[in-house]
């Protein structure tokens, strides 16, 4: 089986699992990047740790699991680019650390692509483990990963799979609410758009929640 430099010339491959599924999120900091494939990522499974202030929970990251699985999708990018991809993904803050991975595709048979993982790795669980609050993502975040998973034809099942997750409510944010209002709607606003929207002060209640979920 062929497999594909992470680097090749002036361009790398990059495989997204998270918020930069979505060709919007992706282009807003690098406009140049190109979708090569859709990709899985094996014996690997998709959990969400350490609490994000931009998105209202926590952000995904593969976890090493045997039998398992990650869908995601391999974009080109140039390496003039990985500064803003290590900056987005808080590599110098070490919340993500970089990993070139194997990603089989369905048409180009396996590549090799830069992706990042989270410093903390979550704890393990089985199929029926009950997870816990902390580790529920936002709602803007899971709404993200919905598109960009729909957007590119993601396996039916998989999507499935993403509904299932339980997410926290939260919409993360000013950024992103604003961002998710605009663009999410199939027949966006024309209406002129506000200087400032009212909302509420977002605060992650875990004891509410807590509560509501052992009702």
């Amino acid at each position: 089986m062929s497999k594909e430099s992470a680097i090749n010339l002036d361009t790398l491959l990059y495989f997204a699992y998270g918020s930069n599924l979505w060709s919007f999120r992706i282009h807003m900091n690098i406009p140049s990047a190109q979708f090569v494939s859709i990709g899985r990522l094996d014996n690997y499974r998709l959990d969400f740790i350490k609490y994000s202030k931009f998105w209202g929970g926590p952000t995904a990251t593969p976890v090493p699991t045997a039998n398992a699985h990650v869908w995601g999708v391999v974009w080109r990018l140039h390496v003039d680019d990985i500064e803003h991809l290590d900056t987005q993904e808080g590599v110098d803050k070490r919340i993500y650390y970089v990993k070139h991975l194997e990603i089989l595709t369905p048409h180009q048979g396996m590549l090799i692509c830069r992706s990042y993982i989270n410093v903390i790795n979550p704890l393990p669980r089985g199929d029926n483990d009950k997870i816990p609050i902390e580790r529920w993502p936002s709602w803007s975040y899971m709404t993200v990963i919905m598109f960009g998973a729909m957007e590119h034809e993601l396996p039916q099942y998989y999507i499935q799979y993403l509904k299932r997750i339980k997410h926290n409510n939260e919409q993360g944010c000013f950024f992103m609410e604003c961002l998710l209002r605009r663009y999410s709607s199939e027949r966006p606003c024309i209406c002129p758009e506000k200087k400032f929207i009212d909302r509420r002060v977002l605060k992650l209640d875990v004891r509410k929640l807590r509560a509501k979920e052992g009702e």
